[in-house]
């Protein structure tokens, strides 16, 4: 069987069951990202006990997975650039430096206890790269669970997601000059391209590229957002950030001066095809075979001061003037 034959039937496969378990998951309530991620780790057992996948083959799935995903958070990023004004950014700035500050603190802690088995490098990189990676907020899964839930226009979901937004920003920059600084330094052209990309950005949202986009005919319009979502998802990958980092922002400068375009309309239906094959894929990865007793509890371990972090750090920041539930005037007697 040739690799070609081979690919396109995995990925029938593949698309076929992340269809299936996540309309599962829908039906029992939950969002149809947990049916596929789920999906995914079924499919990595089942695979581990067979024929391994040609290498060609599962990098070509990893690169269409990866594509999903970068068009499916450039739409996010368009959809709500026209309502990020400068207020909404600052409401959400509070919340997610609550979503920093504690996640770091009790990741710190933790990884204090699990450097005992889990530091060949030292306690002070492991303990630095825990508690950035505890700051993390899973991007992608908040932005399906909002797009699914119709939550995206509303406020409280813009908010969350912008605060995400911000939070992984910081993270992963964080994680990344941890990372360097363990293998080869710091890397000074990694920054400078990030601040390359920011400029670029800057540029990209003014209103001159949405009336060139209106001028040009709608498959040329379709092939440069794809080509700008790409490229902005390659940038912070190269520069030790996430892609989906630099797919949203992409999106967000689009967004803001081609929303008269509606560029999430038009590049949307590519990302819902495939952004579900990431999260199999996702799953897929996780290797639970060398899982013992003592792993287990670590683990467990790791879920709950996650989670704790995450619940109690944006809960806890205090009230920005943005974010102030406003009190009715009593009208006067």
């Amino acid at each position: 069987m040739s690799d070609l034959t081979l690919l396109l039937a995995v990925l029938a496969v593949l698309l076929s069951l992340a269809r299936a378990s996540g309309s599962a998951a829908a039906r029992l309530g939950q969002p149809a990202v947990i049916g596929e991620i789920a999906c995914g780790l079924l499919v990595g057992v089942a695979m581990d006990t067979g024929p391994e996948l040609p290498g060609r083959v599962g990098t070509t799935l990893d690169a269409l997975a990866q594509l999903g995903l970068t068009l499916f958070l450039f739409c996010v990023g368009a959809r709500l650039a026209p309502s990020m004004t400068e207020r909404r950014v600052r409401a959400a700035l509070v919340p997610a430096l609550g979503a920093i500050v504690v996640p770091v603190v009790l990741g710190a802690l933790l990884a204090l206890w699990l450097a005992r088995r889990h530091a060949p490098a030292g306690v002070t990189p492991f303990v630095l790269f825990a508690a950035a990676a505890m700051a993390v907020t899973a991007f992608p899964v908040l932005a399906r669970i909002l797009a699914e839930r119709d939550m995206l226009d509303d406020a409280g979901g813009q908010r969350a997601l912008s605060a995400a937004a911000i939070t992984d920003a910081a993270a992963w920059t964080a994680l990344a000059f941890v990372a360097a600084s363990l293998h080869e330094g710091i890397r000074l052209w990694s920054l400078a391209l990030t601040v390359a990309l920011l400029v670029a950005l800057c540029r990209l949202a003014r209103p001159w590229f949405g009336r060139l986009a209106a001028r040009l005919p709608r498959q040329t319009t379709v092939a440069i957002l794809v080509s700008l979502a790409c490229a902005g998802a390659a940038t912070t990958e190269l520069a030790g950030l996430h892609s989906a980092v630099g797919a949203f922002l992409t999106g967000v400068a689009v967004g803001r001066s081609a929303h008269r375009i509606e560029p999430a309309t038009l590049v949307a239906p590519v990302g819902a095809l495939l952004v579900p094959l990431y999260f199999v894929l996702v799953g897929r990865r996780v290797d639970l075979g060398g899982l013992d007793l003592l792993l287990v509890a670590e683990t467990a371990a790791v879920i709950a001061v996650a989670v704790a972090g995450k619940c109690g750090g944006p809960t806890s920041a205090p009230a920005s003037p943005g974010n102030r539930p406003t009190r009715p005037r009593s009208s006067p007697p």
